[in-house]
């Protein structure tokens, strides 16, 4: 939920598999019974329907979007209504997709007991089909849960856990995410050259897959990483590199995020025109954010 669910919150969806062994069955049938069948909204033929399947990705797309763009009602919203046709038409895999967006939003909204419900369930459900991405991006989504309730070190594990399973798939978005929130976690335990080395890491590998979202996400936690150290000048650097990355893709969230920590470099260095300047247009996006 980074421009990704785990992500963070930017986190990139999965392409969601659709299942075709079935559908020939529907060209034996007459017209007018597939149609009164796909009209009930029940049995066994509109659980295995590939339309709806394509409506629960483009659902979750929606989602995905109107959630980079800040719109977390809207967001919010469409990842219900994912949830819900996924459930009537038994696809678990949109399932996890839908819960897991609906956990984010409540994570991103301070309600991490409900959001870490959610984040159990996706798991069970994940591990149960045996997918595991699915079950990596969740056990990411919990891990952010414990990191935001100060118990690091079981934040630590669910990442390592879910670092593993991406490597074993070979999936790389993935493994630069957890690159990432392990590097995060080190940065909150001092391990700043650690954490420092990790956020490299994980650039090389946005880098590869052409990530320019998460490159600036990493691009800010080092500049972090430079604020805690006191180098000042350094931190300002990586934060105004990340906002020039943000503009560019127009993540209002992620512009927020730098002009805030632009102006508390500029606090600390005791330039409080520049400060305020910063704070203000930050603040003016995060009102736009929150209607």
């Amino acid at each position: 939920m980074s421009k990704k669910m785990g992500q963070g919150a930017r986190g990139k969806g999965q392409v969601l598999l659709i299942e075709f062994r079935w559908l020939w069955v529907y060209c034996l049938l007459p017209i007018a019974y597939c149609l009164f069948i796909l009209s009930c909204g029940g049995g066994k033929e509109i659980k295995i329907s590939p339309e709806g399947q394509r409506r629960v990705v483009s659902l979750i797309n929606q989602g995905h979007k109107y959630y980079i763009d800040g719109n977390l009602s809207k967001a919010s919203g469409y990842y219900k209504n994912a949830l819900d046709l996924s459930h009537t038409i038994d696809f678990q895999e949109g399932v996890v997709k839908g819960l897991n967006g609906i956990g984010i939003i409540k994570y991103t909204n301070g309600d991490t007991d409900d959001a870490m419900k959610d984040f159990e369930t996706t798991i069970q459900i994940s591990e149960k089909i045996n997918n595991k991405i699915l079950l990596s991006d969740s056990i990411g989504n919990a891990g952010k849960i414990y990191s935001s309730r100060g118990d690091l070190e079981k934040a630590l594990e669910f990442y390592q856990r879910s670092l593993a399973i991406y490597k074993e798939a070979g999936y790389e978005e993935g493994k630069a995410i957890r690159l990432n929130d392990i590097g995060t976690i080190y940065k909150k335990q001092g391990k700043l050259d650690e954490a420092i080395a990790l956020f490299n890491d994980s650039i090389k590998i946005n880098e590869s897959v052409k990530s320019k979202s998460e490159i600036a996400v990493n691009l800010n936690n080092i500049g972090g990483v430079y604020e805690a150290k006191g180098d000042l000048n350094k931190a300002l650097e990586f934060y105004q590199k990340a906002l020039e990355i943000d503009k560019e893709l127009e993540y209002r969230r992620g512009i927020a995020i730098d002009l805030k920590n632009i102006a508390s470099i500029y606090k600390t260095m005791g330039k409080t025109e520049e400060a305020e300047d910063y704070r203000q247009r930050a603040e003016r996006i995060y009102k736009i954010l929150k209607k």
